[in-house]
């Protein structure tokens, strides 16, 4: 291997870490020793003296700290710095830390400081024969077959030996045998071993041997592995399998149930495994039917039933069965099983009936023959003979004949068609089987009729209800007769008897339809004159000679409402219904007027009238009766009511349409008198006489009415409660729905109601259940012949012509030809009676229909045809049998046209293989009588004779070579005995099949091939081809690894089995292993497989996917500013596990940076070092991106950034933010708290930057202001030690020193001025008025006559404070009368509100209250007491100085009013100008000024300008000047930017 492949295999044991060392101003020196050691050396050992080697003093080695520097914490190895010697200080073992590669390196990097050096070491790890070859499993079975030949190889394991060169595997040995030797092969650096058999085996001497491989290196002393080899003898399949019996028999009943086990076949074989293992089948040549019957267990040999076993179908199943090993090829024997069926009594008795006779005369004499029976059963023995029986109570029998199982049925008694019309004769026919079985046969006969019975009406007389007015013409009635016997001799002919007597004088009106007894009347009856007449009627049958019967018609005309009532009173002069009535006008109430009367001609409720009132003059006057007709006041009459009232009365009858008629009653008032007195009295009496008696009916009517109408629901109740068959007989339609829309009579005949529909004569009935049933007459002719029997039989052959003469059967029978006509001479007996026909002319048999024999017995020897011959008058029954010989009209056949036979070629002579039967489907010797086989070299034919088959068996007389010959072509021809001779030819391919003695061979014994690293998943690395000159599975061959193969290697590489591709399933990685050796094998798919192996050489071609991997090892973390140029910093390794071009490594730094790479004597090795001056205050710390780029196509980069900090030197002042500083400080600030912050800020770091802080003292001036006040020197903070006063002192300056902490330090200064800021600390004071003794007392003297707006005084105070702290407003606090004085708020002067009147005092109080507007106000009060003089004449002129001076004074209040009116105004507008600008801006610019977006826009505040601050404020009412809002408080702050330019200020701390 090369430089690059040392490196890759070397592992980084090493990992660099940092540390801090001195600058130095020396260049580093480089230098490279190496050294060599045997592995597993002790802990300790010296490897070299590297200080002597490198020319280092000893005595610095520790001063110069010199270390190694590119190992792990757990280091290999250690020197010591007290004499530069490097030793061992861990154990190494080179197999775990370099594993194959050879030679194994250890790099070291060591460095020394103060000059810094660093020399590399390379220390080399000599391998020692320290491990033994080691197998990977401890047992290799191989499985060899019998048949292999000698010289053939077989592949053993490999031995791993961790150690390297000649302390590697360098032979194998097996044990001394006289089968195995080993054989060595050189793959590159690798000894495969092989076994070589030498000599054949013998399964049946040893079946197993046991051999040990011995794997040995070349050590001194030579170490070795063993592994434990088993060699299993395979078998081979070179024996048959045998049958202990050619020909199996047994017996099954038929119906078995399914899966019943019917016989176990055996055959066993001598060979072992699968050669041994047996499997049956059924033969090819079986009917398809058997396999529905049978199934045969391919493992057990059990034959079992699957299907129905019937033995009327087949008694004997023939099978022949094949036994097969499993070996390859197999080989197979047959046998014979004959399975005979036991006849079970599982058939039922067939009754086949012949009828004579359609219709029997009900007059036939006993012994009468009316059918021909015949019972076969298809079951043998005593299961097929059988007894016949007829049932019961049946004028019937059955005679037997002379044959067996043939029967007459005859009649054994008079028969009655009128009794019993029709009998159903079951026939029965039981067979002699355990148990008994019977089937049934019914005999349908009919009794003729004969006409004995006359003409029936089923009822004497009948009753007709018939409407009056009916239509003339038209249907009325109809009679009905019934006639037991049937067809003509119950045609009835109806006509009516017509007489001259007065009984039946009405008949002449009457017609009568002779077919059907329809009668019409022919004019329309009328109730009223005719209420009831009858006539009679005849029904006469048309049989011979006829009969006749009559009935008696009773006639009841029913009533209709076709009369109208008739108005009986009132009647006038000229016959119309009207009346005049006079009542007197005093009638009292329930007078009767007068009663209508009327009558009805109809009956019933066509009679019934009902009275209404159809007009009336006045309703409340008048009121009817509606059943009587009486007509009554319904109060007494008034002055007012008329004198004269029409009322119109409607009479109508109660028909189902009503008829009505009116009469028209005139009611006149007249005046009483006493005339009119006694016959009211008479009237009153007899009306009360008459009421009495209407009364009296109307309740008995009523009472029958109800009475009636309760019975006609208890009828329809009672009728409905009935049967369906009952009431059937009075319901015309079964489709009533229950509406009641029919009339409802009484028939007096039938002593019931019937309801009448509307299209329903009356008297007409519906019998139940009648459907016009047929009764068949008998056939009065009567016979007294018996059926005479006889047998004869006949011979044809099958081929004979249609239309050939069988036999005179009318000669052999002794029949008389010419009367075989008349006698009806025919054949009855069924399907198989269509081959052959009679001739009734001459009476010969001969052939209707070509007789095929195979059609109805297929293979039985005698086909029998069973024909039976009557004729009639007298009646003979003859058997005829016909046998069909059989002729040799079929050909013999194969069920297949080609038989395949697999011989392998290994196959003994004298092998016989079964071939395929043919089939014929005649019989005896017209069947397959012999086979030939096709002249050849190889095989002969042997026939045997299995029961009445013949099958042929294929013999192998020559052995078989597959090489010179794969196929044989045969011919089988069968042929039959018949004369001429028939036959068929199978053709026979005999296949020889192969065996498996040619072992696999690749095209090359080594293939190489080169892949790129990285090469995508699923690539095409090489395909390995081997070939096999055997066939079949033989030759198939299919690849695998080998079973030693490094189990990463699978997960890499996968091969094809099929077409042994091998292609690429990992990640191929040269930086891994550049050379991958794969050893394949290749197996056929024989019995047993034989195998072939080949190496593989895969090399991988570098790719460069590898970026350089940069390695840092910083000398100092921290850089100082004032290092000088050329200052190492770090030191820089890189690395790339690429080789070649790819390996090479190109190093650069980014642009922009004081610092620059300086490469080392050693490749790949750099020292970072500062190239320009650094300053820690422009750029305090870099972060310098390394690149590492690698020569490769496409060049990959690698990136390292690394961090260095500059260290701070004291090269910078500190500095305050502002020069001057402003402090502005309320007054009355507590002594000793903080008033002031000063801040310095210095650009170095650490004690650089530390600054302490000083105020500089002076003597004299504002200097001494200093004196009062102190400050931390750590953090700036000023105190004062008094309390100011912005009264006494409003400014003053002192200077503050900061001053840092480096060596040597620096410091700078600043000037701070104080501005005192006032407070509300002083209360108003008074000017006036003061009293003499200093109190604020005053006493104003005026006049009583002023007027209103008098000035009385003015109170005049000053507060020392300013601004609103000094702005006072004043305030009545006490007064004696409100009314009287006012106080000006502002200016302090008192004035008069009104005159004064005498009622006012003398002496007036007011106590007036100053106060300023500080936050906290402070306040004074003064007293004016007001005296009222009376005026006087020297007031006089004081007062008007005074009122002039009042007016000039309020002239000057006026204007300084309107003066500031006029400025607040202004301001206000320009504040309001200045909102809306501020309003209109975006919403950016105005959150510059306005702290708060709620912010409602009422200027209820003051406004004031602050200097210190250069802003405006809105201060509100109860807010001190000064006091601020910060940003983001809900307090309404308006800040305005100030224009002015000022000089920088500082907000009090």
């Amino acid at each position: 291997m090369g430089e690059g492949g040392q490196r890759r295999g070397t592992r980084p044991w090493w990992v660099g870490f940092s540390f801090f060392v001195m600058l130095s101003c020396v260049e580093h020196v480089s230098a490279q020793i190496k050294y060599s050691i045997p592995e597993e050396v002790q802990v300790g050992s010296v490897v070299g003296n590297v200080a002597k080697d490198l020319g280092l003093d000893v005595r610095s080695l520790e001063e110069r700290q010199l270390r190694i520097v590119s190992e792990s914490e757990d280091s290999l190895f250690q020197i010591n710095r007290n004499n530069g010697v490097l030793h061992v200080s861990k154990t190494t073992d080179r197999e775990e830390l370099c594993e194959s590669v050879s030679p194994c390196l250890i790099n070291l990097k060591m460095v020394a400081e103060n000059p810094m050096e660093i020399h590399y070491v390379v220390v080399e790890i000599v391998d020692v024969n320290d491990n033994s070859p080691k197998f990977h499993e401890e047992e290799k079975i191989l499985e060899i077959a019998e048949s292999t030949l000698s010289g053939k190889r077989f592949q053993l394991p490999t031995a791993r030996d961790p150690d390297v060169g000649a302390n590697a595997v360098r032979m194998y040995k097996v044990n001394h045998n006289e089968y195995f030797i080993t054989q060595i092969r050189e793959r590159g650096n690798d000894k495969i071993p092989f076994l070589v058999l030498q000599k054949s085996l013998d399964r049946e001497k040893e079946q197993e041997h046991r051999l040990i491989l011995t794997a040995v290196d070349g050590g001194n002393p030579p170490r070795s592995g063993t592994l434990n080899v088993t060699i299993i003898v395979l078998d081979s399949n070179d024996n048959h399998p045998t049958f202990s019996q050619e020909v199996y028999s047994t017996s099954i009943p038929e119906n078995v149930h399914v899966d019943t086990s019917v016989i176990t076949v055996n055959a066993t074989d001598l060979d072992e495994g699968v050669n041994g293992e047996i499997e049956y089948f059924f033969g090819g040549e079986l009917e398809p039917k058997l396999y529905d019957m049978f199934i045969l267990d391919k493992t057990t040999g059990e034959i079992r039933v699957k299907g129905k076993i019937d033995f009327e179908e087949i008694d004997v199943f023939k099978l022949d069965v094949h036994a097969t090993d499993r070996g390859h090829p197999p080989m197979a024997t047959d046998c014979r099983v004959i399975i005979n069926v036991l006849d079970e009594n599982d058939n039922k008795p067939k009754i086949e009936m012949t009828t004579l006779l359609k219709h029997v005369s009900e007059d036939s004499k006993p012994e009468t023959v009316v059918a021909l029976i015949s019972v076969k059963d298809e079951d043998s023995g005593l299961n097929g003979k059988v007894i016949c029986s007829v049932s019961d109570n049946v004028p019937f029998d059955l005679k037997p004949s002379f044959q067996e199982n043939t029967y007459s049925v005859i009649v054994k008694q008079p028969l009655d068609r009128e009794i019993i019309s029709h009998f159903d004769v079951v026939i029965t026919a039981t067979d002699c089987g355990t148990p008994p079985l019977s089937s049934f046969r019914t005999l349908s006969i009919d009794v003729s009729d004969v006409n004995d019975n006359a003409p029936e009406f089923m009822q004497n007389p009948v009753e007709l209800y018939l409407s009056e007015n009916n239509v003339p013409g038209k249907p009325i009635f109809s009679v009905s007769a019934s006639d037991k016997d049937s067809d003509k001799n119950a045609a009835l002919i109806y006509h009516i008897i017509r007489e001259e007597s007065s009984r039946l004088k009405n008949a002449v009106f009457l017609n009568i339809n002779s077919e059907n007894g329809e009668i019409s009347a022919l004019k329309s009856f009328d109730f009223e004159t005719l209420k009831t007449f009858h006539f009679q009627v005849v029904a006469t049958d048309s049989g011979i000679p006829p009969l006749s019967s009559n009935v008696t018609v009773n006639v009841f005309i029913l009533d209709q409402n076709d009369n109208a009532p008739v108005i009986l009173y009132p009647v006038s002069s000229n016959g119309s219904a009207e009346g005049v009535e006079e009542i007197p006008r005093n009638v009292n109430v329930g007078h009767l007027v007068t009663k209508v009367r009327a009558y009805d001609a109809d009956i019933g409720y066509n009679g019934w009238l009902l009275f209404s009132l159809q007009e009336v003059t006045d309703h409340s006057l008048f009121a009817l009766d509606r059943y009587t007709g009486q007509i009554r006041t319904l109060r007494s009459f008034t002055e007012t009511d008329e004198a004269e009232h029409k009322l119109v009365i409607l009479v109508k009858d109660n028909g189902n349409v009503s008829l009505s008629a009116t009469a028209t009653v005139l009611v006149k008032l007249v005046e009483p008198k006493e005339a009119f007195a006694a016959s009211d009295v008479k009237s009153a009496a007899k009306d009360d006489e008459d009421n009495n008696v209407t009364f009296y009916l109307i309740i008995t009517l009523g009472s029958v009415s109800v009475l009636f109408i309760i019975s006609i629901i208890v009828l329809i109740a009672m009728q409905c409660s009935k049967s369906t068959d009952y009431t059937s007989k009075y319901l015309q339609e079964t489709n009533y729905d229950g509406t009641l829309c029919h009339s409802i009579q009484y028939r007096s005949g039938d002593k019931r109601y019937m309801l009448v529909g509307p299209r329903m004569s009356i008297g007409s009935t519906i019998v139940p259940g009648s459907h016009a049933n047929t009764l068949v007459l008998p056939d009065r002719r009567r016979t007294s012949e018996e059926p005479t029997l006889a047998q004869i039989k006949y011979t044809v052959s099958e081929d004979v012509k249609v239309g050939a003469l069988i036999g005179n059967v009318a000669k052999d029978l002794g029949l008389e030809a010419s009367t075989l006509t008349n006698r009806r001479f025919r054949i009855v007996s069924g399907a198989q009676s269509t081959l052959f026909e009679v001739n009734p002319n001459n009476g010969g048999l001969f052939v209707h229909s070509t007789p095929d024999r195979e059609e109805p017995c297929d293979r039985n020897a005698a086909c029998l045809i069973d024909l039976k011959i009557i004729v009639e008058n007298p009646l003979e029954v003859h058997y005829v049998t016909v046998e069909i010989t059989d002729a040799n009209d079929n050909f013999p056949y194969f069920t297949e046209k080609e038989k395949v036979i697999e011989i392998a070629e290994t196959t003994s002579p004298g092998a016989s293989f079964q071939l395929p039967g043919a089939r014929d489907r005649d019989v005896g010797i017209n069947s397959v009588q012999r086979y030939k086989l096709s002249q050849n070299e190889h095989f002969s034919l042997e026939i045997r004779d299995r029961g009445e088959d013949k099958t042929p068996f294929l013999v192998l007389q020559k052995s078989l070579d597959r090489e010179q010959k794969t196929n044989h072509s045969l011919i089988l021809t069968a042929v039959d005995g018949g004369t001429p001779s028939t036959s068929a030819n199978l053709n026979l391919t005999i296949r020889v099949l192969d065996n498996n003695d040619n072992r696999p061979f690749f095209s090359q014994e080594v293939y190489s091939a080169s892949l790129q690293e990285n090469a995508m998943l699923d690539t095409i690395i090489t395909k390995v081809q081997a070939t096999d000159l055997d066939e079949g599975s033989n030759g198939d061959v299919e690849y695998a690894f080998g079973s030693d193969i490094n189990s990463n290697l699978l997960q890499l590489f996968s091969l094809d089995r099929h077409t042994g591709e091998i292609r690429v399933i990992g990640q191929i990685d040269y930086e891994a292993a550049a050379v991958y050796k794969l050893d394949v094998q290749a197996s056929d798919k024989g019995q047993p497989p034989m195998t072939t192996d080949c190496r593989v050489i895969i090399k991988i071609q570098d790719v460069n996917d590898n970026k350089p991997e940069i390695e840092v090892t910083s000398i100092s973390n921290m850089v100082p500013e004032d290092s000088k140029r050329g200052t190492v910093v770090a030191l820089i390794s890189v690395t790339d596990t690429d080789s070649g071009l790819n390996g090479k490594v190109i190093c650069h730094l980014t642009e922009n940076v004081p610092f620059e790479l300086k490469p080392s004597f050693k490749e790949n090795m750099y020292s970072l070092v500062t190239k320009e001056v650094l300053d820690r205050e422009s750029v305090s710390d870099y972060h310098i991106s390394i690149t590492a780029t690698d020569c490769g196509e496409p060049p990959l980069s690698a990136f390292k950034t690394l961090s260095i900090q500059v260290s701070d030197v004291n090269d910078n002042l500190p500095e305050f933010s502002h020069n001057p500083l402003e402090l502005y400080l309320t007054e009355n600030n507590a002594p000793g708290a903080s008033i002031f912050s000063v801040s310095a800020s210095d650009k170095d770091l650490n004690d650089n930057a530390a600054v302490s802080y000083r105020i500089v003292r002076g003597e004299g001036g504002q200097k001494d202001i200093a004196a009062f006040l102190n400050i931390n020197s750590e953090n700036g903070h000023i105190t004062a030690l008094k309390s100011f006063d912005f009264e006494r002192l409003k400014t003053f300056h002192f200077q503050v020193v900061a001053t840092d902490s480096g060596t040597p330090s620096l410091s700078s200064n600043v000037t701070v001025n104080v501005f005192i800021l006032d407070q509300n600390d002083n209360a108003p004071v008074i000017l006036y008025p003061v009293s003499s003794n200093g109190s604020a007392e005053g006493v104003e003297e005026i006049p009583r006559n002023v007027n209103a707006g008098h000035l009385v005084t003015k109170v005049r105070a000053y507060d020392a404070d300013i601004g609103y702290n000094g702005w006072l407003l004043f305030s009545l606090q006490e007064v004696t009368d409100h009314s009287l004085f006012a106080l000006d708020r502002y200016t302090g002067q008192i004035r008069t509100l009104r005159s004064f009147t005498e009622t006012d005092e003398a002496e007036h109080k007011l106590v007036i209250l100053v106060k300023d507007n500080g936050n906290i106000s402070l306040s004074a009060t003064a007293t004016v007491l007001v005296k009222l003089v009376e005026p006087k004449e020297a007031f006089a002129a004081s007062d008007v100085k005074s009122a002039a001076k009042d007016d000039e004074d309020n002239n000057v209040t006026f204007y300084l009013m309107i003066t500031l009116g006029s400025v607040s105004v202004l301001f206000i507008i320009s504040i309001i100008v200045l909102i809306a600008m501020q309003c209109s801006k975006s919403t950016d610019y105005t959150s510059k000024y306005l702290q708060e977006t709620n912010y409602d826009g009422t200027l209820c505040h003051s406004i004031q300008y602050r200097s210190g601050d250069k802003r405006y404020m809105l201060v509100g009412p109860r807010m001190s000047i000064g006091s601020t809002i910060v940003p983001g408080s809900h307090a309404n702050t308006l800040v305005l930017p100030d224009r002015r330019r000022t000089s920088e200020e500082v907000n009090p701390f």
